[in-house]
């Protein structure tokens, strides 16, 4: 268990990401799926705030 403790009190991360992703920082990989996914948001309604008594 020590290395839980261990985890829980670093400072620093533990996942560093590949700085060779970069490349993708501004590219649209999923065209179709960012269309539907605004669609979908144009659309949808928030839900109706319930009032309690």
């Amino acid at each position: 268990m020590k290395e839980v403790q261990d985890i829980k009190n670093r400072k620093v991360p533990i996942v560093t990401i590949d700085p060779s992703l970069d490349k993708y920082k501004h590219m649209n990989l999923f065209p179709e799926k960012l269309a539907k996914a605004n669609e979908m948001l144009k659309t949808a309604k928030l839900p109706t705030k319930k009032h309690g008594t």
